[in-house]
């Protein structure tokens, strides 16, 4: 049996032996990566790694839909540009007594006679599998307050219009259907006939996992907003069923379009699911962890990566500047925030990942650090990366009182940004700040502009002879000190700081294209010719997730209900087994005036379903029957409001599902995650994909 090895295939300091041989003694010496809330009440995150040792053989390797062909080019492309990589992988996992399972789904008839499928097959059950095991899952319960990260309701892909008939049209030509033109594996991952198994069945690989009594499952491929999470056996799934799940964080890849929201580059897209992932599912690994060398990258992946360090709560930081990265810099660099221990706020987990950063963004106040995290930032300075600093970055690291087992850096200010901190003048002498037009690359954009500067005015002069004052403030009787300044260090590291960092001046589009024309600039990239301003909470620009209906509010107002189109409403219902067998019936009821039922149009999986008027006239209602809906398959049920007295009968109102015709109390479900559109979009009563790939788990409640 041929085989090819990429590089050198090694498990932490254990070479493996040449292939073709096993080592079931090694035991797999992992790093996990999960995020975890800074403190109970906070929406920030810390990226940590724990190690793990798991054994070879109560681990499986789960290879998930990497098919031959998709009806994505740009798909096909990344699969075949990671699938050597992928394949690697899985030789090395074999090779140390890892159980492999392939699962392409649809697959299954060109594998009929496949060993690794007849021994799939003939695997023994001693007790059934749960029931849910044979279905997708679109959500679990460590996902009922997340927000999902990404729009992938028009399908993802990123094809270009007209590459993608080109595609489609050769995809006939070979005898395929474009819009599933998958027949099986990719021919560049190795299929192992004396002792893989081939599934695309959840029940079918729950029997495998539990023959072998599999503790721990590796989920390889794609697609990670798709199948990766919800096939029966994916991520979630494997969640559910306790076992100990990892994703490998660089082999996976997402169906995401950069023209819809977030609005972002496609790879950017891949580490917001891949943070969501982390934060609501399990954790992830990388695959260089058993592969050694580097993680795997995307060729066309050239973003510089940003690290955002964030030690300071007087200016809101942990708010302000990961929203402002999210939302501006998402389609050019790679983002990563770091926050300060919230119990301990002289020390920050994580930090580590300043090793990989390319560039570094400080926002932090007088903190000390374990001498090895100081380090860290000594070392990232030294190699000549850029740094951008944000208010108090310039006393980052100079505590006013010594501290026990930390170190400070009270020369930060002089040493990386060119001035000299020697504190502010008094809190209520807001200085005048003006912007003049500028040839710089930072200023270019912005042209002329004036604002009263929230907060003190710093003491920052003088400054060095490598630094450029590019913005000044100024304060009656007092001479002007630097507001924006940029430095080219000693050791041709690019630096820029400014004083401005209070959250109300950071919410000025003028103020916010300075800090990010400054990070553009501080990584050698030509900063963008404007600000994207489109409001991501406006849903005449995206569907927006909201919570409960009364949510909604917050999103419209008299503009958007007043509107002549219509309001759109949907959400994805997952029916149990009593929902399945006796259909759906949905109720609106409000404290507002009932609307006519002809005032609001619905929809179940695209298919219009008949509105009436409840028979005490309170509410209106629809009803799905049982002969369209399966146990576990989400459904998509879509409300169009059209006139104004539906709407406000909505906003005020609740939906309910009922499990019957006879909507009996007892049986009923109050819908609260829904998804909301204003506009005449043709199209919004349904969507390109079944709600089980297209619909996000924010907008999913599951029915008994």
């Amino acid at each position: 049996m041929e085989r090819t090895l990429l590089g050198c295939l090694f498990c932490v300091a254990t070479v493996l032996p040449l292939v073709g041989s096993t080592v079931h003694a090694v035991p797999l010496e992992l790093l996990l990566r999960q995020q975890t809330l800074i403190s109970p009440d906070s929406v920030s995150y810390h990226r940590l790694e724990t190690k793990e040792t798991w054994l070879p053989a109560e681990t499986a390797v789960i290879l998930c839909d990497a098919w031959d062909q998709h009806h994505c080019k740009n798909a096909v492309d990344r699969l075949t540009e990671f699938a050597p990589r992928l394949s690697a992988f899985v030789d090395a996992m074999r090779n140390m007594g890892v159980t492999i399972i392939h699962s392409p789904s649809d697959c299954m008839p060109a594998y009929a006679h496949h060993p690794a499928r007849v021994r799939t097959l003939a695997v023994p059950s001693t007790t059934n599998p749960p029931e849910s095991a044979q279905h997708w899952c679109s959500m679990i319960d460590s996902e009922a307050d997340a927000i999902y990260p990404i729009d992938q309701s028009l399908g993802g892909e990123d094809d270009l219009p007209q590459e993608h008939a080109i595609w489609s049209k050769q995809l006939l030509s070979l005898g395929r259907n474009p819009q599933m033109p998958w027949k099986m594996q990719s021919s560049k991952i190795l299929i192992d006939d004396s002792q893989d198994f081939i599934s695309d069945r959840g029940d079918e690989v729950w029997r495998v996992l539990e023959s072998k009594q599999i503790k721990n499952v590796v989920l390889v491929g794609v697609h990670l907003n798709m199948c990766v999470l919800g096939r029966p056996f994916g991520l979630r799934r494997m969640v559910m069923q306790g076992r100990r799940v990892v994703l490998v964080r660089d082999l996976t890849d997402t169906m995401y379009d950069p023209k819809q929201w977030p609005w972002i580059n496609h790879f950017t897209g891949t580490d917001r699911m891949i943070d969501y992932v982390e934060q609501y599912v399990c954790p992830t690994i990388s695959s260089n962890q058993i592969l050694g060398d580097s993680p795997f990258r995307f060729a066309n992946d050239t973003r510089p990566t940003l690290a955002i360090v964030i030690a300071e709560e007087e200016y809101g930081s942990h708010r302000t500047l990961p929203a402002m990265a999210n939302r501006h810099l998402g389609n050019d660099f790679r983002i990563v925030v770091i926050h300060a221990d919230s119990k301990d706020p002289n020390t920050i987990p994580g930090l580590e990942a300043i090793n990989d950063a390319d560039l570094l963004l400080v926002s932090a106040r007088r903190r000390g650090l374990p001498k090895h995290q100081m380090d860290l930032l000594r070392t990232f300075v030294a190699a000549g990366k850029p740094v951008v600093g944000i208010r108090t970055a310039s006393h980052a690291w100079e505590p006013k009182t010594v501290l026990v087992d930390r170190e400070s850096w009270p020369e930060f200010d002089r040493d990386v940004f060119g001035i000299k901190y020697s504190n502010h003048f008094e809190n209520n002498l807001h200085a005048s700040v003006t912007i003049a037009k500028s040839t710089h690359p930072i200023l270019n954009s912005i042209g002329e502009f004036s604002f009263m500067q929230t907060g003190s005015l710093y003491k920052i002069a003088p400054v060095s002879n490598n630094t450029t004052v590019l913005i000044t403030g100024s304060i009656p009787n007092e001479p002007a000190q630097p507001i924006a300044t940029t430095f080219l260090r000693p050791d041709g590291g690019r630096s820029f700081y400014t004083a401005i960092g209070h959250e109300k001046d950071l919410a000025l589009p003028q103020v916010t294209s300075l800090v990010v024309n400054a990070i553009y600039w501080a990584a050698g990239l030509a900063p963008p010719a404007s600000l994207d301003t489109r409001d991501p909470s406006d849903p005449t620009l995206r569907w927006v997730s909201i919570r409960r209906i009364c949510d909604a509010q917050l999103s419209l107002n008299a503009s958007h209900t007043e509107r002549t189109d219509p309001l759109w409403c949907r959400a994805v219902l997952v029916p149990g087994a009593i929902s399945a067998a006796e259909g759906i019936r949905l109720r609106l009821s409000s404290t507002a005036e009932t609307p006519a039922a002809k005032d609001l149009d619905a929809w179940l999986d695209g298919k219009a379903v008949p509105v009436q008027t409840s028979t005490d006239g309170q509410s209106l209602e629809f009803f799905s029957g049982p002969e369209t809906l399966e146990i576990g398959r989400p459904c998509l049920v879509v409300i169009a409001l059209k006139s104004v007295s539906a709407k406000n009968a909505w906003l005020s109102g609740t939906v309910q599902a009922t499990r019957s015709r006879k909507a009996s109390v007892d049986s009923a479900t109050e819908l609260n995650r829904w998804q909301i559109y204003a506009g005449n979009n043709p199209g919004s009563n349904s969507m390109p994909l079944p709600a089980q790939f297209g619909g996000s788990a924010d907008a999913v409640t599951v029915l008994k």
